[in-house]
C-alpha cells in the first residue's frame, strides 16, 4: 500500500476501521445466506471477471438492470436507463435520438467499453458507442462494471465496462410472445413484437422494434455574426427514426456443448442543427457466433467470433455530404479453468481488427490487436483474493500491459468488505491517429491507475453500499499550439459513491449517491479546474408502490452544477427532475401503462445551448401471450 496516492490510503484505513469496529457487534443470524431470497441474493452477472458470478459476491462495483425492471420503470431510451444507475452520467445533445456522451465515474465519454453480447460495439472513427440509437425493446438485460476492466478486456475499460444482452426466449417449449404499442408527445410512436421458444436441446428468439418521433428543436444556438452553440439557428423540430431487428439462438451440440448466435440491425434516420450537416441516416449492427464446451460444472471452454459495424450518412438538407463506415471484428478464446477446490483460473486470448472506409481519405484504414490474459481467484475461508494481467499487442502502439488485484472478506452473514486496484488504457481512435490534417500517428495509448474499497450489506430486505475510489488518468490526448493531437494532459478522480435499496411492505425504494471531484491536472491554465459536463453531486430515487392490479412510481434524480468547458466559463445549472408512471395490469396478459417524464417541466441543458424537451406524456399498451 506504501506506493497508493495518500487520498487512497486513508480511505483504506477509514473503511477498514469500520469494519474493525462493527464486526464485533453484528451478531449472526440465523438465517443463512443460502436460504435468503433469490431476488436478493442469487442475481448472477458475467461482465465483472469475464465468467458467471452472484452479484453479491462480486469484488467489483457492479449493477445490473433486468427485463422486468426495464419494463417496470417505463424508461423511454437506453440512454434514460443508463443515467438512472450508480456512476453513470450522460450528457445528450438534444433530445431523443441526439449524440450522447456517457460518463462513468468521471471518465470521458470514450473511456468506457461497450459490449452486446459480448461483442465490442463502437465506432472506430469517434471511438464512442452510439448509445442513443440502442433498441431498449430488444434488451433482456445490461450490466455496467465501475472501474477499470482492461486487465480482462483490453483498450477503452477505462471508465468501466457496459454489456446488453439481447432478448432471450423464455423456458417454454410453447411459442411465447409479447407486444408493444405506444404514442405521446411529439408525436411519439413506438412498436415493438418479440417472439421465441425452447425446447430441451436448444431455443431461437425474434424481436422488431420501431421508434418514430417528430422531436423537438435540438440546439438554441445561433449562426452569423455570433457563432456559439451549433453555429447555426434552425428553430425547427428535430425528428428521429429508429428501426430495429434482433435475432438469436442456440442448440446443444453434445451433452454439455452449446452453439449459439446472434444477429441484430438498426437503421435510422435523426435530424439535427448543424452549419456543415443536419441530418444522418445511420446503420449499426452485428453478427457473432459462440461455442461453450463444457466438461463439468467447473471446467468451460468458450470460443467466440463475430463482427459489428457503425455507419453513417451525412447530409445538409438533402445534399449528400459525407460518409463514415467503421467495422469491428473480433475473436476470442477463454477457458475457465478450477486449480484446487479453493483457488481457479481464467485464460484466454483476444483478437480484434478495426477498418474504416469513407469519403475522408485516412491515411490508414484498418489495424489489429491481439490480447492474452488470465485472472486467478482463491478463497480462503471468508477472503476472497483476485488477480488479473493482460498483454496487449498492438500493429500501431506495440505492446501494453495491465494489471488488477482485488480482496473481498464476509465478515459477517450480509457483510462484505472489498479493496481492489488496477490499470487501464485507452487505444487512440481513427480520427486522432490517421484523421487527415488533424491526427497525430505517434499518439501512445492514454493509462490510468484506479483504486477502490467498499463496504456492502444485504439481507432480504434491505441492500446498502458505500465505495470509495480515486482514478489517476495520464498521457491524455490532448492539442499542442499547432492544434495537433499529443499525449500530454492527465486527469485525477476522486469520487464518494453510495447505493440502497429496500421494500417496507407494498413500499420498493432504490436510489443512489455519487460525490465527484473530476479534476483536470494537465499544464497550463486549467490547471486545477473541473473536467467538463461532470456534476460534483448526483442523487437518484426510485419509489414504487403496489395497490392490487395498479402500480405507481416515481422517479427523481438531482445533478448539480458542472461546466461545459475547460477553462470552467461556461456554467451547467443544476437540476432537479421528477418522473412519474402508472401501471394497471387489465389482466395477466394485457397492462396499460402512463408516465409522464419532466412532470415539473424544468427547462435544463446537459449541453451547452442543446436543450433538454420538457415535459411529456406517453401511453402504451404491453400485451404478453400467456
Amino acid at each position: 500500500m506504501t506506493h497508493l496516492p495518500r487520498a487512497a490510503r486513508a480511505v483504506y484505513s477509514a473503511i477498514g476501521a469500520i469494519s474493525v469496529a462493527l464486526a464485533p457487534g453484528i451478531g449472526y443470524s440465523a438465517r443463512t445466506i443460502a436460504a435468503q431470497p433469490v431476488n436478493a441474493l442469487e442475481e448472477v452477472i458475467v461482465t465483472a471477471s469475464r465468467r458467471p458470478e452472484r452479484l453479491v459476491d462480486t469484488l467489483a462495483s457492479a449493477s445490473l438492470m433486468d427485463r422486468s425492471t426495464i419494463e417496470t420503470r417505463q424508461y423511454a431510451t437506453f440512454a434514460q436507463l443508463l443515467a438512472d444507475l450508480p456512476g453513470v452520467v450522460v450528457a445528450n445533445n438534444g433530445g431523443i435520438g441526439k449524440a450522447s456522451s456517457l460518463f462513468i465515474r468521471g471518465a470521458e465519454a470514450d473511456h468506457n467499453l461497450v459490449l452486446v453480447n459480448g461483442l465490442r460495439w463502437s465506432s472506430t472513427t469517434l471511438g464512442t458507442a452510439a448509445v442513443q440509437d440502442l433498441p431498449l425493446e430488444l434488451i433482456e438485460r445490461v450490466e455496467v462494471v465501475r472501474g477499470p476492466r482492461s486487465s480482462l478486456y483490453g483498450a477503452d475499460a477505462v471508465g468501466g465496462v457496459v454489456q446488453i444482452f439481447t432478448r432471450r426466449a423464455p423456458d417454454s417449449s410453447s411459442i411465447r410472445w409479447d407486444a408493444l404499442a405506444g404514442y405521446g408527445s411529439a408525436q411519439t410512436r413506438n412498436l415493438a413484437i418479440n417472439a421465441g421458444a425452447s425446447t430441451v436441446r436448444g431455443f431461437w428468439q425474434f424481436g422488431v422494434s420501431s421508434l418514430e418521433s417528430d422531436g423537438t428543436n435540438s440546439c438554441r444556438g445561433f449562426g452569423a455574426p455570433i457563432f456559439a452553440g451549433c453555429f447555426t439557428d434552425e428553430p425547427d423540430d428535430d425528428g428521429y427514426r429508429n428501426t430495429s431487428i434482433t435475432a438469436r439462438g442456440g442448440f446443444e451440440v453434445g451433452a454439455r456443448s452449446m452453439l449459439e448466435g446472434f444477429a441484430s440491425l438498426t437503421t435510422g434516420r435523426v435530424e439535427f442543427d448543424g452549419s456543415f450537416q443536419n441530418s444522418s441516416k445511420i446503420r449499426q449492427g452485428g453478427v457473432g457466433a459462440s461455442l461453450a464446451l463444457q466438461r463439468d460444472e467447473t471446467h468451460r471452454v468458450t470460443v467466440q467470433a463475430g463482427r459489428t459495424i457503425d455507419e453513417s450518412r451525412n447530409f445538409s438538407g438533402s445534399r449528400f455530404v459525407s460518409r463514415f463506415d467503421t467495422a469491428r471484428d473480433s475473436a476470442s478464446v477463454q477457458a475457465d479453468q478450477p486449480i484446487t477446490s479453493t483457488l481457479s483460473a481464467i485464460i484466454g486470448a483476444d483478437y480484434l481488427r478495426d477498418s474504416v472506409s469513407s469519403t475522408t481519405v485516412y491515411t490508414e484504414t484498418s489495424r489489429r490487436n491481439l490480447g492474452v490474459f488470465t485472472e486467478l481467484q482463491q478463497t480462503l475461508g471468508t477472503h476472497t483474493v483476485q488477480a488479473g494481467l493482460r498483454y496487449d499487442d498492438n500493429q500501431r502502439y506495440g505492446g501494453k500491459r495491465t494489471a488488477s488485484i482485488g480482496w473481498g472478506w464476509k465478515f459477517q452473514p450480509g457483510w462484505h468488505l472489498t479493496a481492489t486496484a488496477g490499470s487501464g488504457f485507452k487505444a487512440p481512435s481513427f480520427n486522432e491517429l490517421y484523421f487527415p490534417g488533424f491526427s497525430n500517428a505517434a499518439l501512445k495509448p492514454e493509462n490510468s491507475t484506479s483504486v477502490e474499497t467498499s463496504l456492502r450489506w444485504i439481507d432480504n430486505t434491505m441492500s446498502f453500499g458505500i465505495t470509495a475510489y480515486e482514478n489517476r488518468i495520464d498521457d491524455l490526448i490532448g492539442f499542442d499550439a499547432n492544434f495537433s493531437p499529443v499525449n500530454v494532459d492527465e486527469t485525477r478522480i476522486r469520487g464518494l459513491e453510495l447505493t440502497g435499496a429496500t421494500t417496507l411492505g407494498a413500499w420498493h425504494l432504490n436510489g443512489s449517491a455519487e460525490w465527484l471531484t473530476p479534476r483536470n491536472e494537465s499544464p497550463g491554465s486549467n490547471r486545477g479546474k473541473l473536467l467538463p459536463r461532470r456534476a460534483k453531486q448526483v442523487a437518484r430515487l426510485d419509489l414504487e408502490r403496489s395497490l392490487g392490479t395498479v402500480t405507481l412510481g416515481a422517479r427523481t434524480q438531482y445533478q448539480g452544477r458542472r461546466y461545459d468547458n475547460l477553462a470552467n466559463t461556461r456554467v451547467l445549472n443544476p437540476w432537479f427532475l421528477l418522473d412519474l408512471r402508472a401501471e394497471w395490469a387489465v389482466s395477466s396478459a394485457l397492462r396499460v401503462q402512463a408516465r409522464l417524464d419532466n412532470a415539473l417541466d424544468r427547462r435544463y441543458e446537459s449541453a451547452s445551448f442543446y436543450a433538454q424537451p420538457g415535459r411529456e406524456w406517453h401511453l402504451a399498451l404491453r400485451y404478453a401471450a400467456q
